[in-house]
């Protein structure tokens, strides 16, 4: 069980805007399991190009759309076929259509270098196993002026070996 709230309470908790929270619908809250906010960290201009790695059902993908507005474009990536599959149909629900949503590999991004504006992530760049290889496909992407938001969840102190070698432990 998670230690922390998911959902439309997950979401009020992190401080997202309320009024974009109640636009969003159930389909995007009911699979919310963000660690923080990353729209927290900076503004989003309109018009911006926005990549979202690891965007899960879509929640973030779809608050980025809606502070990019229509003239802006997001792009959403996940390592899993399903999580691909529910944030294009929650995003086709709330009416967004300036989204594309890929399945892909985090370390091998399949985009051009300096194409983004924005590049965000909520509590999937600790799922990487080589973090050096992601944060330099992240700037090599990200324009020279872009901005580089992630919330995410780090160790401040070794853990004990018994937890660590504990698959309920990762899981939990």
């Amino acid at each position: 069980m998670f230690s922390y709230p998911t959902g439309r309470e997950g979401a009020l908790a992190l401080g997202y805007n309320p009024e974009i929270i109640d636009a969003a619908g159930p389909g995007l809250l009911a699979s919310f399991c963000g660690v923080g906010n990353p729209f927290s960290l900076f503004p989003i201009k309109p018009g911006s190009t926005i990549l979202d790695i690891g965007c899960g059902a879509g929640f973030d993908l779809y608050v980025a759309a809606r502070l990019t507005g229509p003239e802006g474009r997001v792009h959403g990536i996940d390592l899993t076929k399903a999580m691909v599959a529910k944030a294009r149909e929650n995003l086709k629900r709330t009416g967004i259509t300036n989204f594309d949503v890929w399945h892909v590999d985090f370390e091998d991004l399949p985009f051009e270098d300096k194409s983004f504006d924005v590049v965000l992530s909520n509590g999937v760049i600790n799922l990487s196993p080589e973090k050096e290889i992601l944060f330099g496909e992240i700037f090599r992407v990200l324009r020279p002026d872009g901005r580089f938001g992630f919330a995410d969840i780090v160790l401040d102190k070794e853990i004990p070996a018994s937890i660590a070698a504990s698959a309920e432990s990762w899981a939990a």
